[in-house]
């Protein structure tokens, strides 16, 4: 039977740094829990429990080995993208799911560990609000945190078209209504209805419209 790590006792200095380390999870969970209270209007942020697991090198089961976990898991995951979850934006708190166990033939330490995560998913047909990233002949790229937005032309609201009459003077190109009214620009606002999203690699896209009401530029563009 292999060998199982994490069982043995702990030293005074060590249980004083396991208990420092568990401070500063805990200040962290606290920062994460409330960006995504107050930024998720929409149900766009989820804090969701997962699981996944990591190899550790031998030299790092020594003093430190539990910190050593917490970061690893969090340089392995946060950024990425897990099928059917979304993106992990933060690990908010973390926890050894069971005692780690020597993978044979490498010498590794195979640590399974469980997480709470901050994680951005979208769905289709969701109403959600991104920011004008470039606008083009094709349409507009906009942006939800690292989610990229990608708005047609023709799921632009009717009469609405595209100009360049202010780059001349450093305003850049623009959809505008036909009253020229409401206009799409770099850095607008936008509010859109989600009709398609596609995971490609470590990066998630989503395909917008602005055709149904109370949809378009927030406060005029």
């Amino acid at each position: 039977q292999a060998p199982a790590f994490g069982q043995g006792g702990r030293g005074p200095g060590r249980q004083a740094a396991s208990q420092r380390g568990a401070r500063r999870r805990r200040r962290r969970a606290q920062r994460v829990e409330l960006r995504a209270r107050s930024a998720g209007r929409g149900a766009m942020f989820y804090l969701l429990e997962l699981r996944d697991y990591l190899l550790v090198k031998p030299e790092y089961c020594g003093p430190g080995y539990h910190e050593y976990c917490d970061d690893h898991l969090r340089q392995k995951v946060e950024g990425t993208i897990k099928e059917n979850v979304g993106i992990v934006i933060a690990v908010v708190d973390s926890w050894k799911a069971d005692h780690g166990k020597l993978q044979e033939g490498t010498g590794l330490v195979m640590v399974p560990m469980g997480y709470k995560a901050l994680v951005l998913q979208l769905f289709k047909g969701e109403v959600v609000e991104c920011v004008c990233q470039e606008v083009t002949q094709l349409g507009v790229f906009g942006e939800i945190g690292p989610v990229k937005v990608f708005i047609s032309k023709n799921h632009l609201p009717h009469g609405w078209s595209y100009s360049e009459r202010n780059i001349d003077s450093g305003g850049g190109a623009e959809y505008a209504s036909a009253e020229g009214g409401l206009a799409i620009r770099v850095k607008s606002a936008v509010r859109v209805k989600l009709i398609a999203t596609k995971q490609d690699g470590d990066r998630l896209w989503a395909i917008g419209s602005c055709q149904d009401p109370f949809l378009g530029p927030v406060g005029g563009g």
